[in-house]
C-alpha cells in the first residue's frame, strides 16, 4: 500500500488562539480522518499506511527563541490529535507571521522522506496551512529543496539550498513537488488566498464549495487533489445528524450511587515526553486495558446496531482543560432514546468542553426524575482521563447552549452515560 503523508502547518501566535478549537473540531478533524478512512470508497486502510507531522511557526519577534518548531512523524491518529490539541499559542500575535519558514520546513520534511520520488504521488502528500495572520511581507532566508529535472528518468532530484523566498514562491514549490496545499484561515485574508492559488497544481481549477455556514468569515480552500477532504467538507457531503439518524440498540445499566460529594476544579492527566524541536504534546495513558483493545472489538462490545431503541443524534469531540490549554480527550458519538425529542441535540456544538467534575451522586439524584433525559455516548478512543472518572466515581459537567449535560463512565468498555437537564443547573 502506498505511503500517505499529511503535515499540518499551524501559526502558533496568540492571534490563532480564539479560533483554534473551532478549526480543529470543525475542519481539521474531518479532513484528517477522511484522509485515513478514504470515505469516498468506504475503504479503511490501516493507520500504518498514513504518517502525520506537525509544524508550528510564530512571528518575527526578537523575544521568541525559535520561530519554527516541528514534531516527528507518527502513524497513530490519536497521538496526532493530542499534538494538535496541545499547541500552546504563546507569544504576541502581530500583523504578520513567519509563514514562509513554516512552509519551508514542511517542504524539507516531505523531501527528506520521499527523496526523488514524484511519480504516482498525486493525493498522497497533503499539507494544510492554518494561519490567522498575513505572511511576512519581505522575502526571508529559508532552506528548501532545490529541484532538478532529469529527462532520462522523468523524475526530480531534491537537493537542499538556502536563499531568499516569500510564502507565495514557496507555495509554487509544493506544486512542483507534487504536494497538495490547502489553507484554513479564520479571516478572509487575500494574501492567504494568494498562497493557496500559488500552490495549485492546476491554476485554472475552480475552488470547490466548502461548508462554512457556521463560520461565514472563515477562508477554507481545499486542494483539488485532496479529494477525501473535499468530500468531507463540501456542501453536498455535509452530514445532517437530524436527518441521518442511525438506529442502534444499547442496554443502559444503572449507575450505582456513591455517598459523599466531591468537586474537582480542573482536569489533570499524564503528559508524554517530548516528541521532537521543544514540543510537549499531551500523551495518551495506555495503562487502561480498554486502550489496548482494537477499535472493532470496542465497537462490537458496546453497540448493537440491530434495532432502533436508541438513535444517533450527535458526533464530535470531548475536551477538557489542563494548565489553561484545551486537551483532546476523545471523539464521541451520542445517542438518544427513540422516544426523546428529535431536537434534543439541535444546538449542540461540534466540541463539548468539560467545565468541572462533580460526584457521580448527581447522576442518581431522585429530585431530577422527570426533569432530565438520559443519553448514551460511545467513546471512539480510550483516554486515561476516562479511567480516572470511573475509578474516582466522578462525572463531568458540560455546559451546552441551552442545557447542562452530565457524563459518567459505565462498566462497559467505551460506553458513557449522559444525563441532560434543561437550562443551567446549579450543581454542588
Amino acid at each position: 500500500m502506498a505511503q500517505k503523508q499529511l503535515i499540518v502547518v499551524v501559526e502558533g501566535t496568540a492571534a490563532m488562539r480564539p479560533y483554534w478549537f473551532t478549526i480543529l473540531s470543525g475542519y481539521l478533524d474531518k479532513m484528517i480522518r477522511s484522509f485515513v478512512e478514504n470515505e469516498l470508497t468506504g475503504q479503511k486502510p490501516s493507520t500504518s499506511s498514513v504518517s502525520f507531522s506537525l509544524v508550528t511557526f510564530n512571528a518575527h519577534d526578537p523575544y521568541i527563541a525559535c520561530i519554527v518548531q516541528r514534531s516527528g512523524w507518527t502513524r497513530e491518529i490519536d497521538v496526532f490529535f493530542q499534538w494538535l490539541s496541545a499547541i500552546p499559542f504563546s507569544g504576541v500575535g502581530l500583523d504578520d507571521a513567519a509563514i514562509s519558514e513554516g512552509l519551508a520546513e514542511a517542504l524539507m520534511m516531505f523531501s527528506a522522506t520521499h527523496g526523488n520520488q514524484t511519480q504516482n504521488v498525486d493525493g498522497l502528500r497533503q499539507c494544510i496551512l492554518v494561519a490567522a495572520s498575513n505572511p511576512y511581507p519581505l522575502p526571508t532566508s529559508v532552506y528548501q529543496p532545490k529541484l532538478q529535472n532529469l529527462d532520462q528518468s522523468n523524475s526530480i532530484v531534491a537537493q537542499t539550498e538556502s536563499h531568499l523566498s516569500d510564502a507565495e514562491t514557496l507555495a509554487k514549490s509544493f506544486a512542483q513537488c507534487a504536494i497538495s496545499l490547502s489553507v484554513i484561515c479564520p479571516k478572509q485574508l487575500p494574501k492567504i488566498r494568494a498562497i493557496y492559488n500559488a500552490g495549485k497544481r492546476n491554476p485554472r481549477a475552480a475552488d470547490l464549495p466548502v461548508d462554512t455556514t457556521k463560520n461565514p468569515h472563515f477562508l477554507v480552500l481545499i486542494s483539488e487533489n485532496f479529494i477525501e477532504a473535499c468530500a468531507a467538507l463540501s456542501l453536498s457531503g455535509v452530514t445532517n445528524l437530524a436527518s441521518n439518524q442511525s438506529p442502534v440498540k444499547m442496554h443502559v445499566t444503572s449507575v450505582p450511587p456513591n455517598s459523599g460529594a466531591a468537586s474537582v476544579p480542573s482536569i489533570s492527566g499524564p503528559t508524554s515526553t517530548s516528541i521532537a524541536a521543544g514540543m510537549q504534546p499531551v500523551g495518551v495513558n495506555n495503562n487502561n486495558s480498554a486502550a489496548n483493545m482494537p477499535l472493532n472489538e470496542q465497537t462490537s462490545s458496546t453497540v448493537n446496531f440491530a434495532q432502533s431503541k436508541y438513535v444517533k443524534v450527535w458526533e464530535g469531540i470531548l475536551s477538557g482543560q489542563r494548565q489553561s490549554q484545551h486537551v483532546f480527550i476523545t471523539r464521541l458519538e451520542g445517542y438518544r432514546s427513540a422516544s426523546a425529542s428529535e431536537t434534543l441535540a439541535a444546538n449542540w456544538p461540534p466540541t463539548m468542553q468539560i467545565v468541572r467534575l462533580i460526584s457521580e451522586d448527581h447522576m442518581n439524584n431522585k429530585q431530577y426524575v422527570g426533569k432530565a433525559d438520559f443519553l448514551v455516548f460511545r467513546a471512539m478512543n480510550q483516554h486515561g482521563f476516562l479511567g480516572q472518572l470511573q475509578e474516582k466515581k466522578l462525572c463531568a459537567v458540560i455546559q451546552l447552549p441551552l442545557q447542562t449535560l452530565l457524563i459518567s463512565v459505565s462498566d462497559k468498555a467505551c460506553r458513557l452515560i449522559g444525563k441532560l437537564f434543561p437550562g443551567v443547573m446549579q450543581l454542588q
